[in-house]
């Protein structure tokens, strides 16, 4: 039977950082990513995750997983006081709080569920090195092109083709642009915005190193993502094929996205994850139909 719930002193330990979402990136790169970083080569833990989240108030939930917590657990919230003392004391960080983690298994599945936890570590460690790169690079604009490529990436580590990756995104997009009421005037406006950027995504999701060599950083980190996370994909992919999925896989590659959405935007996650939907929906038609006339 999948354990559910994890208090303090079990393999999980759950923190939630309370800070604004303008320092968050910086607690990120900072002070998680070294730590995790530290404990994960001392053996102290095997993996980790975060996440965004608001109780209306913005923090980020943070997941450590120990092997051995009796042994360990003194040593990473330890590591975690002395860490995270200086921001609190200079208010960019204005509650700290342990808290019980219970897993999400209606959305992820039983027999899914430690796969999921697995790939959210790999996203993770992806997205905090991403962050590094961006906080040094200044360009703001990076985050939404790298989070619909990413999504791209993600997609092929599931075998999608074409027809489906456009299926998929056409549905989130409608899905998503319901919750935001899509009139006529928000249609209007995201037509114009991808106008304007479609080239830039067009040569994003396209270009080679050789190409672009700044943006090599970007194909190392998502051939190490993918790399990675083949195993965990094939353990899902195989529940899928021999009937013993747990969850619809449309459903739990959608909760896949969201969360590797939920990790690069600071704010506004749901209107950002609304437009790089819109925007990938609308390059998966051009490509397909591109594909279509060379093939009539």
């Amino acid at each position: 039977m999948t354990q559910r719930s994890f208090i303090t002193g079990d393999h999980w330990l759950y923190y939630k950082i309370y800070t604004g979402p303008k320092t968050s990136d910086l607690i990120l790169t900072q002070v998680i990513k070294p730590l995790a970083e530290l404990l994960a080569n001392n053996q102290v833990i095997s993996q980790w995750f975060f996440i965004r989240y608001a109780d209306p108030h913005h923090h980020l939930r943070l997941r450590f997983y120990l092997p051995n917590p009796t042994k360990d657990i003194g040593e990473v919230i330890q590591q975690l006081y002395a860490t995270l003392g200086v921001y609190l004391e200079e208010d960019l960080i204005w509650k700290i709080q342990i808290d019980t983690y219970d897993r999400e298994i209606e959305r992820y599945g039983a027999n899914t569920m430690a796969l999921a936890e697995t790939l959210f570590y790999h996203e993770s460690s992806m997205i905090v090195q991403f962050l590094e790169y961006l906080e040094a690079l200044q360009d703001e604009e990076l985050r939404w092109l790298f989070a619909i490529k990413a999504t791209d990436a993600l997609l092929d580590g599931f075998r999608l083709d074409l027809p489906q990756k456009k299926t998929l995104m056409e549905n989130l997009s409608f899905s998503y642009g319901q919750e935001f009421n899509m009139a006529k005037p928000l249609k209007r406006q995201l037509d114009k915005q991808y106008r304007e950027s479609r080239k830039k995504i067009e040569d994003f999701m396209e270009f080679v190193p050789e190409q672009n060599p700044d943006f090599q950083f970007i194909i190392d980190l998502l051939n190490q993502r993918q790399e990675d996370s083949k195993p965990l994909i094939e353990q899902i992919l195989m529940h899928h094929q021999e009937g013993t999925l747990q969850k619809d896989l449309g459903n739990l590659l959608s909760s896949f996205i969201h969360m590797l959405m939920n990790r690069l935007f600071k704010s506004k996650n749901r209107l950002n994850e609304m437009v790089c939907y819109n925007f990938l929906a609308r390059y998966y038609k051009t490509v397909y139909a591109k594909q279509q006339n060379v093939l009539t």
